[in-house]
This record gives structure tokens, C-alpha cells and sequence, in this order.
């Protein structure tokens, strides 16, 4: 069977239920929409294909050919197709009992029908549908038959269906059709003479790195606020083979290669890489290489400058002049920066005096907004800077909390009022004793005010304030 295998067998089946329709003198539709369309005010079936499966029976088995087609060692894949079946009608009159109007029945009773007597496609040759005719060759060549069988499908697993396409539940059922096959291409038939012959010998060993160029260095540096990153050159045998890409890894990240491949021959073998811009772990990293499923020796690259430590790591700006401290290798004594920045802002301050090549202190900033903040050391002019420390600022909740009695509707209930810094957002949440309240919106950043629905118990409670996901410190309030 081809490609066309699932639009033939579709179509198939709307020809042998519109004949049928047809030879009862039922003057019905069959068509093919999706159930979230406007189906016919018509009457007569929609048959639907919402699912298509991988059959388990002739997976990874090598394709027997047909009846005309020779095996293949390539598997073919064989599929199972579930329709739906949607009847169409008219709306019966409430205050007539006729048999006109409604006969979405008597067409779902005529489909059910049809199927339940023809199970085999292939198989089905009576007047209007000869399957020798309808069915395209390849179909009719197989050695698999195509047999339609009613699924067995709940009302539940019916009404997802509905309802995962919006729609108000109808009446319907399914069908299970299988097995349809698409069929590995055949290959080109053999040809020609040769003339002469081409070897090329390629080795199946795993590459061999010799050396990096340079073997230390900055992952990154900063150029105009955006961090670029670094490149170094692997050298080795082995980094080339026909019709495949080697994969370089640099501390188990995959990197992206810069600029050629070199191409496969003997001899020593350079490429370019760009290294990642951050690192979980460090200073020292292995370099490896793997191509045609073999994986090199790594080779060691050093990260220099290394931040492997930031204190704190999340903060309120509570503090005035807060100092955040870079701990580290390769820092120098006189770096030039500490660097904080997200995906639209960059903040740089300089670093406070007596940095060592291990420490470095700074002030964080105060005009940073909520979020979560890249923090990197630059050590020099250039823009040769560290790899990256994840650093937090939250909304800023002061003590005390205002809480005051209020009547908006009749009944007493507890009105907060929270002062601090950085409380305006678009998601913002009211937390007490873990449970949360939405707020929403706040535009005023250093107040929110929120008019519960009851009155707290007395005693003390835990109030938090979050802030577009930034979780502030918790204060208490007593009643």
C-alpha cells in the first residue's frame, strides 16, 4: 500500500455507506467534516477519522511484499483508523408523531447495518459497490485485509471527544478500521556498467582529540548588553564521517559548531565550536566528540573566570547599600564589574575595593524590579566576563500591616493594608497562613489595600504578598 492508502480507505467507506443510503431510496448526505465544523441541516452521516494509531501486530516486522511486489527488510507501517460516526436529520416536530422530520435514527441504523454485513472491504462485491472497482490496486494486492469493526468506546470517551473540539455531544459511534499499510518505497532498479570503481576508506573509530585551542578562557564576554559567546578550536582525527555531523559536547551540554566541518580523509582535523554561555558546574570541563555513534576521550577545558558561589542569592533591597559577594577562581585584583541582567534589562556596578582573584564584593543595585537576574563578573575591558549566577529580587513587605474593620455590604470584614516596595504587578497574590487570595492588577508599587471577605480569627497569622511569581518575606499581623 502507498501514501494514499488512508485517503483511499476513507473514501472507500463514504462511497459503500452513500450506496447504501442510495439503494434503500433514503435520499442522504455523506461527508466527511470535522464535528467542530457546522455539519448539513441535511439528513444522512458524517464520517469523521479523529485518530489514527500505530497497529502493535506488524511493528518492526519486515514488510512481506504483496502480491506483486517483492519483501523488503523495511518494515511497513501498519496503522488502525478510528471514524466517527455522526448521524444527520431534521428536528421531529414535538406535536407530531409522523414518520417525517427527525430520521437521524434510520440513518445510523442503515450505516450500523452496512457495516456490520460488509467487515472486510476487501471482501464486499454487491450492486453500486464492487471493491475489484472501487478499491485502487495496491489495496487489492496486499495480503492484509481491511476489516471495519465497531469500537468499543464508552460514553465518556466519547464526550472528550466532543468536548476537546467545543462542542455540544451528539449522538455517534465508533469504528475501528485495520490493517492499513504504507508500504516502504521501493528501491531503484539496478542499472548501468560500471566503469571504475571509487573506494574511499573511512575508519569506524571513535574520534581522538588531541588538543583545544586555547585550553582556558571565558565562556562569554558582553558586548553592547547581550552576552556573546566564546569560540575554541578542537583539534583530532577521527572528526568527520560521510553523510553524518559530529556532536560536540562541552560539560554535557551540546554546542553548535562555527563555521565548516572539515571533511573526512586522514591527518588532523580542526574545528570551531562555541562554547556554551553558562555552566552549571566548573572550573575544569570535559570536551568531547561524538560521531557514527562512538563517543571520543574528552579533553579538559578550563573556565577562567569562574563564579562558582553568590551570596545572597534573592533579596528585598531592605538593606540600604546591600553588598552581594562573588566567590570564585580567576577573578583577578581589579575586575571591572559585577553585571546583573534579565531578558530586557542590564545593570552594571562597579566592584567595591580590595577584590581578590578568588572574591569580589558590590552593591547591588536598588532600582532593579522584580525578577530573576543573571549576575556575571567582567574582568577586564574587553567585556571577558564569568559564567552566570542566578539572583532573585521580591516585592518588599514592611511591618506593621494595617488591618481595619469595614462594613461594605452589611457585614463586618477585616480591610489589609499592606505598605512596602515593588508591590505593583499584573498577577499579584494576597497569601495569609498559606492561603491565597487574588488581588490581580496592582498599579501602586509601594501599597496594596484588600478588603477580605470575613473576619481573621484572633491570634497571629503569616501575611505574604506574590508579586508576578516573586514570593516576598513573610510578616506577621495580630488580631
Amino acid at each position: 500500500m502507498s501514501y494514499a492508502a488512508i485517503y483511499d480507505v476513507t473514501r472507500a467507506l463514504r462511497t459503500l455507506l452513500h450506496n447504501q443510503l442510495v439503494s434503500l431510496g433514503l435520499s442522504g448526505v455523506v461527508t466527511l467534516l470535522p464535528p467542530g465544523d457546522t455539519l448539513p441541516s441535511a439528513s444522512g452521516l458524517n464520517l469523521y477519522l479523529y485518530r489514527v494509531t500505530e497497529s502493535p501486530f506488524s511493528h518492526n516486522q519486515s514488510w512481506p511484499g504483496d502480491r506483486t511486489t517483492p519483501p523488503s527488510d523495511r518494515p511497513a507501517l501498519g496503522l488502525q483508523l478510528y471514524y466517527l460516526l455522526t448521524p444527520l436529520g431534521t428536528n421531529l416536530s414535538e406535536t407530531t408523531f409522523t414518520p417525517t422530520g427527525d430520521d437521524a435514527h434510520t440513518m445510523l441504523g442503515v450505516a450500523m447495518l452496512t457495516l456490520q454485513e460488509n467487515p472486510v472491504l476487501n471482501d464486499i462485491h454487491r450492486p453500486g459497490f464492487d471493491a475489484d472497482l472501487v478499491l485502487p490496486d495496491y489495496l487489492l494486492n496486499s495480503y492484509e485485509k481491511i476489516r471495519i469493526a465497531l469500537a468499543s468506546t464508552t460514553l465518556e470517551e466519547l464526550s472528550k471527544i466532543w468536548a476537546t473540539i467545543n462542542q455540544p455531544y451528539r449522538l455517534s459511534v465508533a469504528y475501528e478500521v485495520a490493517l492499513v499499510e504504507l508500504t516502504p518505497t521501493a528501491p531503484p532498479p539496478a542499472g548501468g556498467i560500471v566503469l571504475t570503481a571509487g573506494v574511499s576508506v573511512v575508519t569506524l573509530d571513535a574520534p581522538r582529540l588531541v588538543g583545544l585551542s586555547p585550553v582556558s578562557g571565558a565562556l562569554a564576554k558582553i558586548v553592547a548588553g547581550s552576552v556573546v559567546a566564546n569560540t575554541v578550536q578542537v583539534q583530532g582525527f577521527g572528526l568527520s564521517f560521510p553523510g553524518q555531523s559530529p556532536i560536540v559536547r562541552v560539560g554535557g551540554q551540546p554546542v553548535p559548531i562555527v563555521g565548516p566541518i572539515p571533511p573526512p580523509g586522514s591527518g588532523l582535523q580542526s574545528m570551531s565550536i562555541s562554547l556554551p554561555t553558562d555552566l552549571p558546574a566548573g572550573p575544569a570541563e570535559d570536551v568531547s566528540v561524538t560521531l557514527n555513534g562512538r563517543t571520543s576521550v574528552p579533553i579538559g577545558f578550563t573556565v577562567s573566570p569562574w563564579l562558582s558561589t553568590l551570596t545572597p542569592i534573592r533579596t528585598d533591597l531592605s538593606t540600604p547599600g546591600q553588598k552581594v559577594v562573588l566567590q570564585g577562581s580567576g577573578f583577578t585584583t581589579t575586575p571591572q564589574s559585577v553585571v546583573f541582567h534579565d531578558a530586557t534589562t542590564t545593570v552594571s556596578v562597579g566592584c567595591d575595593p580590595g577584590a581578590l582573584d578568588t572574591r569580589v564584593a558590590a552593591t547591588v543595585p536598588t532600582a532593579l524590579a522584580n525578577g530573576l537576574y543573571e549576575v556575571r563578573l567582567v574582568v577586564d575591558g574587553a567585556g571577558t566576563c564569568s559564567n552566570a549566577r542566578s539572583f532573585e529580587v521580591f516585592p518588599r513587605l514592611d511591618s506593621p500591616i494595617g488591618l481595619a474593620v469595614v462594613v461594605p455590604a452589611g457585614t463586618p470584614v477585616h480591610q489589609i493594608t499592606l505598605d512596602g516596595a515593588r508591590l505593583d504587578g499584573g498577577d499579584v497574590r494576597l497569601i495569609i497562613d498559606e492561603v491565597i487570595f487574588q488581588i490581580g492588577p496592582n498599579a501602586n508599587a509601594s501599597q496594596i489595600v484588600f478588603t477580605l471577605g470575613r473576619l481573621l480569627d484572633p491570634g497571629s497569622h503569616a501575611v505574604a504578598v506574590n508579586v508576578d511569581g516573586h514570593l516576598s518575606h513573610a510578616v506577621e499581623v495580630t488580631v
